[in-house]
């Protein structure tokens, strides 16, 4: 019961919309005792479970009410828990850039850290393993736009794309885009 209450005042004391997860109460109980205060607190709705073994404080909006946090930031939350560096790819690398209207259930990453899926909902958070080299792009549009066309491929390069990726490369720092273009595929 002593683990339950301080993981109680440890959660009051977080910020809502916080994303967490039970290592982060490792010194106040045993991994049994921690599961199940979480598991309490997910049920009585203190805490909202995103899936197994991650956790958020409730965020409440004055107008929409309960507020997920994004599936981005609780990837970024994991990418930090483990220690790792991750970069948007695919469907959705292409949205976020606007390239694409479709908006992606799967979001996916390329990572230094081990491949993984996380089920979040109806969704999915996916890291997957990348070169070194893929996660040395450095400019926030470049490297997105790099990771999009890695989707895309060569063969879906028409007028109207071309177009779109002129504008998105007039936006990014001229130093970093002269990097990444180094790391481009040669197409």
């Amino acid at each position: 019961m002593k683990a339950h209450q301080e993981i109680v005042k440890q959660i009051d004391l977080m910020t809502p919309g916080t994303i967490f997860f039970p290592a982060v109460f490792r010194m106040l109980g045993t991994d049994d005792a921690i599961k199940m205060a979480l598991s309490r607190l997910a049920k009585d709705k203190t805490i909202l479970r995103l899936a197994n073994g991650i956790y958020a404080v409730p965020q409440q909006h004055p107008l929409i009410g309960p507020i997920t946090p994004s599936l981005e930031q609780i990837a970024t939350a994991i990418a930090e828990r483990d220690q790792v560096q991750i970069k948007p790819a695919g469907v959705y690398a292409l949205n976020k850039l606007g390239i694409s209207q479709q908006v992606p259930t799967k979001h996916v990453y390329i990572t230094n850290g081990q491949p993984r899926t996380y089920k979040i909902g109806a969704n999915e958070i996916l890291f997957k393993s990348a070169s070194p080299k893929k996660l040395a792009l450095k400019g926030p549009i470049s490297s997105l736009l790099i990771l999009a066309m890695d989707e895309l491929g060569p063969s879906q390069l028409d007028d109207v794309l071309q177009h779109q990726i002129h504008d998105l490369i007039q936006k990014e720092d001229p130093e970093l885009l002269a990097n990444d273009i180094k790391l481009a595929p040669s197409w």
